[in-house]
C-alpha cells in the first residue's frame, strides 16, 4: 500500500488566464454532446471576463474555483477521473513488462507511471493498519491476481482509494491473448451521502459480462459486507500464517496431480460430495505443506488422528512426507490409495502416545479434539498439533455447552480448544483455511520453552482436565450408529412428513392436471421457517437422528424437493421420466394430497390403488 502525500495534476500548475482557458475548453470536450456546447459558452464568457486580470491572487483564487467546477461538472456528466488517465492499462502493461519479475513489484512501479505525469509527488509505503487509522488521503494499492486453473496465468491490479472523496478505482490488465482475471475496463466504487454505486466509464463496457458479474455478484457482496459490524467481524485472515502466493501455487499444482484421478471412483467408493471432500482435503494438505515450509521443521513425521477417508495421508504421503493416519473404522475408499500410503485400523484415547511423531493432525477429529494437544504434549517435546474443529466436544465425550454467549457457538469452543493448547504449553495460533467448508479455522500449536518445564506442565494439565471432567472418556464405537431417521417410529415420521406438507400447503399455488381438474402445488418455505413451525419435542426426536428436517426431507424426496435451503412439494414422476423402476411402490400423492395425485393411474410412476 502507497499514499500519495502530494499530488498537483496539471491544471494547478497554471498561472496564466489563457492556458487555463485552453484547459477548461478540453475539458468541456469530454462532456456528452448536449452540454458540452453550454459549458464551452460558459468558459468563454468567463474568460472574457478575468482575461485581464492583474492581481496574482486574484488569479489563484478564479483558477482554483474554475478547476474545481470543471471537475464537478465533469464528475455529474460522465463518471472521469485524473487516475484513470494516470493508471491505464497501456502504462501498466509496459511498467509490468520492465520488471524482472512480479517481486519487483512496488513503490518503484508507481512512481514511474505517475511522475509521466507530475513529478511533485511524495510516495509513502503504508501498512494496513495505518491505512484504516488514516480517515483522509490518496492511496494506490497493486496486487497481482493468480488464477485458480492456470498458476503461470498472473495479472496485475492497480487500486486507487480516495479516503477524501470515498472512492476506489480498479484497474487490471495482463499480456494480450491472455484473459484477465478482473474486469478488463476501468471501474469504480463510490460512496456519497446519498448511495452507493458503481461507475463505468463506457456503455460498451456495462453490455458486457463483466458487467453483469459487477452488478450481480460483486455488489451484492458489498452490500452484504457493509451491513456487518465491523466490530462483530472476525479479525483472523484467511492464510494468515503462510505465504498466499506459494499456497496458491502449490495448491494448484496438487489439483492438477490428484484431483481428476480421484474424482472416478470417489462417489462409488466414498458415497459423499467429490467435489467438497476432495477439494477440502487437498487444501489442508496444501496449507500443512506451506507452513512447515515457511518455519523450517527439518524432519516430519505425522498422525492423523481420525482420518476417515483418508485422503490428507495419501496426498503427505505422495508429496514426501512420513506418516500415518488412524481410524476407528476401515474405509472402502482406501483402497483406491497405493499401497505406501500409510493407513491402520485402530482407536485413539487420551492414553495413547505417539513418540516418535512431531506433529499431530486432528481434522474434524471430533470427541479427540480436546485431547490431542494432551496426547501431543505426553507423546514427547518434539510433538505439535494441528487441530481443525468441528464438532464441539469436552474432554468426557459429550457435547461441549458454550460460556459466551455474546459469541457464536463456533467461537467459543475454538476459545476452549485454544486454551487447552496453551495449558499444554503451546505457542497457538489461530487461522483460517481456504477450503470449501464452513468451519475453516485451524489451531496451530508449535512447542514452545524448555523440556524440564514439561513435569510441571503435565502436572497443572493434569489438574486443569480434573477440573472439567463431567464423565469418563468413553471412545466412539467401532459399529457406527446407523443416524439418519430410518431408525424412528414410522407412525411418528408419517405424522411428521404430513405436517410439513400442510405447512407447504397453507399458502394455496393452484395449477392444473392433464385432465383440467386442479392442483394445488403449495408455497416455497425455506427449511428455518418450517422449522419454526414444527414443535420443539418433533424436532429433538429428528435432532437424536442426526441432521433433522433435512435429512427428514432427503428420505424423502419423491415427496419434497429442496433447492438452495428452500423446500417445495415435488411433482409426482411419471413413468416417461423415471422407468417402471418405482411401479410397485404405492404413489404416497395419491393417497395423502387433498387433490390426490398430478397424474394419471396411467401416467404416475407409482402405484395407484
Amino acid at each position: 500500500m502507497i499514499k500519495i502525500k502530494y499530488f498537483v495534476t496539471s491544471a494547478y500548475l497554471r498561472n496564466e488566464s489563457r492556458i487555463l482557458f485552453k484547459y477548461l475548453i478540453k475539458q468541456c470536450d469530454k462532456l456528452p454532446t448536449g452540454p458540452r456546447e453550454h459549458y464551452r459558452f460558459m468558459v468563454k464568457q468567463s474568460f472574457k471576463q478575468h482575461v485581464n486580470e492583474k492581481d496574482q491572487e486574484r488569479i489563484n483564487q478564479i483558477i482554483q474555483r474554475a478547476y474545481e467546477d470543471s471537475k464537478w461538472i465533469l464528475k455529474k456528466s460522465i463518471p472521469v477521473s485524473k487516475f484513470k488517465e494516470i493508471f491505464t492499462p497501456s502504462a501498466i502493461l509496459y511498467e509490468k513488462r520492465r520488471l524482472d519479475n512480479f517481486k519487483n513489484i512496488g513503490e518503484d512501479f508507481i512512481k514511474n507511471i505517475i511522475e509521466c505525469y507530475d513529478r511533485n509527488v511524495t510516495l509513502i509505503p503504508y501498512t494496513e493498519q495505518m491505512f484504516k487509522e488514516d480517515s483522509t488521503g490518496l492511496f494506490v494499492s497493486v496486487r497481482i491476481l493468480l488464477s485458480k486453473k492456470n498458476i503461470n496465468h498472473k495479472s496485475i491490479e492497480v487500486v486507487v482509494l480516495d479516503k477524501n472523496t470515498n472512492s476506489a478505482i480498479f484497474t487490471a490488465v495482463c499480456e494480450p491473448g491472455e484473459s484477465v482475471l478482473a474486469p478488463p475496463f476501468i471501474y469504480e466504487l463510490e460512496l456519497n451521502a446519498s448511495n452507493f454505486r458503481i461507475n463505468l466509464r463506457d456503455y460498451e463496457d456495462a453490455e458486457s459480462t463483466h458487467a453483469e458479474w459487477l452488478a450481480d455478484k460483486l455488489f451484492p457482496k458489498l452490500l452484504k459486507w457493509s451491513e456487518i459490524d465491523t466490530e462483530c467481524r472476525s479479525t483472523v485472515k484467511c492464510l494468515s500464517l503462510i505465504p498466499i502466493d506459494e499456497y496458491c501455487i502449490l495448491y494448484s499444482e496438487l489439483k492438477q496431480k490428484y484431483a481428476e484421478s480421484l474424482h472416478k471412483d470417489w462417489q462409488s467408493r466414498a458415497g459423499t460430495d467429490p467435489q467438497k471432500y476432495i477439494h477440502e482435503d487437498l487444501g489442508i494438505a496444501a496449507y500443512l505443506i506451506c507452513f512447515w515450509r515457511k518455519y523450517a521443521f527439518s524432519s516430519i513425521s505425522f498422525v492423523d488422528c481420525g482420518c476417515g477417508n483418508g485422503l490428507l495421508v495419501y496426498v503427505l504421503n505422495q508429496e514426501g512426507y512420513e506418516g500415518y493416519g488412524i481410524d476407528i473404522r476401515r474405509r472402502d475408499i482406501w483402497d483406491l490409495y497405493p499401497p505406501e500410503t500409510k493407513l491402520e485400523v485402530g482407536t485413539i484415547t487420551p492414553d495413547s502416545l505417539f513418540p516418535e511423531s512431531t506433529w499431530l493432525i486432528g481434522n474434524h477429529s471430533d470427541e479427540l479434539t480436546p485431547w490431542l494437544p494432551v496426547i501431543a504434549l505426553r507423546s514427547s517435546p518434539k510433538t505439535n498439533c494441528f487441530l481443525l474443529p468441528c464438532c464441539p466436544f469436552e474432554f468426557s465425550g459429550q457435547k461441549f455447552i458454550r460460556k459466551n454467549t455474546s459469541i457464536s457457538a463456533y467461537a467459543d469452543y475454538l476459545l476452549y480448544i485454544e486454551e487447552i493448547c496453551k495449558k499444554c504449553g503451546y505457542e497457538t495460533k489461530l487461522d483460517k483455511l481456504r477450503i470449501p467448508s464452513t468451519r475453516k479455522s485451524c489451531l496451530v500449536g508449535i512447542r514452545k520453552g524448555c523440556d524440564n518445564d514439561l513435569g510441571h506442565v503435565n502436572l497443572q494439565v493434569n489438574c486443569y482436565i480434573e477440573s472439567q471432567m463431567k464423565s469418563q472418556f468413553k471412545p466412539r464405537s467401532v459399529v457406527e450408529e446407523v443416524r439418519n431417521c430410518t431408525k424412528l417410529n414410522r407412525q411418528f415420521i408419517s405424522y411428521l412428513v404430513n405436517v410439513c406438507v400442510s405447512f407447504l400447503l397453507e399458502e394455496k399455488n393452484i395449477i392444473s392436471k392433464q385432465n383440467g381438474d386442479i392442483w394445488n402445488k403449495g408455497s416455497e418455505l425455506s427449511i428455518s421457517d418450517i422449522s419454526k413451525k414444527v414443535s420443539v419435542a418433533d424436532l429433538k426426536s429428528l435432532k437424536n437422528q442426526c441432521g433433522g428436517l433435512q435429512t427428514l426431507f432427503r428420505n424423502h424426496r419423491y415427496i419434497f424437493q429442496v433447492i438452495q435451503g428452500m423446500v417445495i412439494l415435488r411433482i409426482p414422476s411419471t413413468i416417461e421420466q423415471v422407468g417402471y423402476k418405482y411401479i410397485k411402490k404405492p404413489c404416497w400423492f395419491q393417497k395423502n394430497h387433498p387433490n390426490g395425485c398430478f397424474n394419471s393411474r396411467e401416467e404416475c410412476a407409482y402405484e395407484h390403488s
